[in-house]
């Protein structure tokens, strides 16, 4: 991966942690330009196979993404929590992120990564 690249993810980690205190790896994939939205709101209503579908990246390139983030989150202190998708408009039927269904990928696109100082910082501005 380009330093360039890793620096662009980097930044979209930090900014997603300063503005809500948590990681998501589709806000992530839509904030460095490899998702656009409207590909990720047809995916959320069940209208694409799977989230890798809506994406402009290589497999190769996506998978870096994983890994980056993974390792940003682990070197950092981040709390990992696996949410589940479910499809909005189908009811609570699951959302794929993969093509292959590999359950470690789905684990990774589905781990969201928590700094639970910040959440919470966040939570008592709001309170306020």
């Amino acid at each position: 991966m380009s330093d360039k690249r890793a620096e662009k993810i980097n930044e979209e980690i930090e900014r997603q942690l300063e503005e809500r205190g948590y990681v998501a790896i589709p806000d992530v994939l839509i904030g460095i330009g490899m998702l656009p939205e409207s590909k990720y709101n047809e995916w959320k209503k069940g209208n694409l196979r799977c989230l890798e579908d809506g994406c402009s990246a290589d497999l190769s390139k996506l998978h870096n993404v994983l890994k980056a983030v993974k390792s940003y989150a682990e070197e950092n202190g981040l709390k990992p929590s696996v949410v589940r998708y479910n499809a909005e408009a189908k009811g609570a039927l699951p959302l794929r992120f993969t093509m292959s269904n590999d359950p470690v990928r789905e684990r990774l696109y589905s781990t969201h990564y928590l700094d639970p100082w910040q959440a919470q910082e966040i939570r008592r501005g709001r309170r306020k």
